[in-house]
């Protein structure tokens, strides 16, 4: 770093005019510090593999599209994304220019996704330049978002409601989730603005889901208060992370597939703090009420409400777009159908397998008949599926008593893994749309 002016020093030497303070973002500094521009097919690969990466598109893909539209555009480029970093290397050996960008694990956005993986087939195909593409997708990025943050805290609350049915709840667990849905989804927009909160936000999400059903138990009375708090924190169960974790090791990605397991399990971990937390003072001040899981069978009336209800908070939460309701609606039947078929012929920890098998074949059918992303189909299945309720109780287990969460994780892996097969035997079957270029 060069000194600044003072006395006995020399002031800091001024920059070449190469060197213009209004250089764009796609300007890079060569050894001699002047700036030369950035191929854009270049920036655009770059950003590609950030978008995609930002609205969870899994490594293995990213790597996969970004090596074929490279191809497309006559490029020589090599590819190492994570939870975390990307890298992208472009040009001959031993005289490449390579990118490194940090970016942030965000959270699933289903439109943005399905936009920036439309775009990527366009630029492929030739269909798009790479200039107009890289102006596109600038303009993704940068549009709002598409639920103002009401809406986001409705969503947590239509989604506790409805996982209490699936967990075994009745009427009455229904109703009590949506308040504490509610404070769950306040606090982690709070989180969200403010980066004091953000590293606590799990731990007091557990906290604020066991007082509020605590408070409610009080207030209403008549249902399992350890169902209802499970339910509350769905917004922040990572079970699709656990899922997403173990199919990269299993395609032998292990960077990635490493960092986002031990990522989802540092979330369970504060998540089962935060619930013990208050479960352990409620009942040292002898305030705890019911603590049994609900086991009352659902009537069937109820657990089609929780179906729609289900889908209207998945719009919310995937950040989805409207007119694809239907569509998520579709998926998370087919999930649960499939999940109770596979309990039926197997058992509930390795059928998901078969559920994950239907999910996966009609996403991949889905792509290729409209030519839009499998993931507006495969992620809301799969977070139907995803095993993050059962992980977090078995880290409850776990933590509170020293004995038996174990062998609830393990069956949280088992799941992961049962999913993971069944999506494989997918694409094996029905092999979605590959990013091939086209040259007609």
């Amino acid at each position: 770093m060069s000194p600044l002016p003072g006395p006995g020093l020399s002031p800091a030497p001024r920059r070449p005019p190469s060197a213009a303070p209004d250089a764009r973002p796609d300007d890079a500094a060569d050894a001699d510090g002047r700036t030369t521009r950035l191929d854009v097919r270049m920036t655009l690969l770059a950003a590609m593999a950030r978008a995609l990466s930002r609205y969870g598109e899994t490594c293995d893909d990213i790597e996969e599209g970004l090596a074929s539209c490279a191809r497309a555009l006559g490029l020589r480029a090599q590819f190492s994304v994570t939870p975390t970093v990307v890298l992208a290397s472009f040009g001959e050996f031993m005289r490449e220019r390579t990118l490194f960008m940090r970016i942030s694990e965000g959270a699933i956005d289903l439109r943005g996704l399905s936009l920036v993986r439309a775009l990527l087939f366009d630029v492929t195909d030739g269909r798009t330049t790479p200039d107009l593409g890289l102006s596109e997708l600038r303009l993704i990025e940068s549009s709002p978002s598409s639920y103002a943050w009401p809406l986001r805290v409705l969503g947590s609350a239509l989604g506790a409601a409805a996982l209490s049915v699936f967990l075994g709840g009745g009427g009455r667990e229904f109703l009590v989730s949506l308040p504490v849905g509610l404070a769950v989804g306040l606090l982690v927009v709070l989180g969200r603005r403010y980066t004091r909160l953000t590293l606590l936000t799990e731990v007091l999400a557990g906290l604020t889901a066991v007082s509020v059903a605590m408070l409610m138990s009080y207030l209403a009375g008549g249902f399992s208060v350890s169902t209802v708090s499970l339910a509350g924190v769905i917004l922040l169960l990572p079970g699709m992370s656990i899922t997403m974790g173990v199919a990269e090791l299993t395609s032998r990605h292990l960077t990635a597939g490493t960092a986002r397991l031990a990522g989802a399990t540092v979330s369970l971990l504060n998540l089962s703090i935060g619930s013990l937390l208050g479960f352990t003072l409620y009942q040292r001040v002898d305030l705890a009420q019911d603590m049994a899981p609900a086991s009352e069978p659902v009537a069937p009336a109820l657990l089609a409400l929780a179906v729609v209800v289900m889908a209207c908070s998945l719009v919310i939460s995937t950040h989805a777009r409207v007119h694809d309701a239907p569509l998520i609606l579709g998926a998370v039947c087919l999930a649960l159908a499939g999940a109770r078929f596979g309990s039926w012929l197997i058992d509930p920890t390795v059928g998901v397998g078969i559920a994950s098998l239907i999910v996966g074949l009609a996403a991949n059918a889905y792509e290729r008949v409209t030519r839009r992303a499998a993931a507006l189909v495969l992620v809301p299945g799969l977070l139907v599926l995803v095993p993050g309720a059962l992980g977090l109780r078995g880290v409850q287990d776990f933590v509170g008593t020293a004995q038996g969460g174990m062998a609830v994780l393990a069956d949280v892996l088992i799941i992961a893994a049962s999913l993971v097969v069944g999506f494989a035997l997918a694409d094996t079957m029905l092999p979605g749309r590959k990013h091939v270029p086209h040259h007609g």
